[in-house]
């Protein structure tokens, strides 16, 4: 018998503050949207917001979970963030260590 795949992404998620950051982490952690959240705080996000170039200090979420349960996160999130359009991008993992892959996809049921 063949095991189902598990389909881990990685959503990458920017905050205006460490805050927020922290917020977000802990909201989708205690609803087992997701195994782990690494936030890296101090990234410099340059981008077009409203026809002027901006640019801010922001804090980079790299959220670990599975393609089922994105709905459900993008949701949470849109909750929370400050943000009228916040980032919330998910990058699918073509490969890993399957005890890792295993672990996001236990943590997540």
């Amino acid at each position: 018998m063949v095991a189902e795949p598990i389909h881990v992404v990685v959503v990458m998620v920017t905050a205006g503050s460490q805050d927020e950051a922290g917020k977000i982490a802990e909201q989708v952690i205690r609803s087992r949207l997701a195994a782990c959240v690494s936030t890296i705080p101090g990234v410099r996000s340059t981008y077009w917001w409203e026809g002027q170039i901006m640019s801010e200090q922001e804090s980079l979420l790299l959220i670990k979970t599975t393609s089922d349960k994105f709905n459900a996160l993008e949701e949470t999130i849109r909750k929370i963030h400050s943000y009228k359009v916040p980032e919330i991008i998910a990058v699918p993992v073509s490969s890993g260590s399957p005890p890792y892959l295993e672990w996001v996809h236990r943590e997540t049921s």
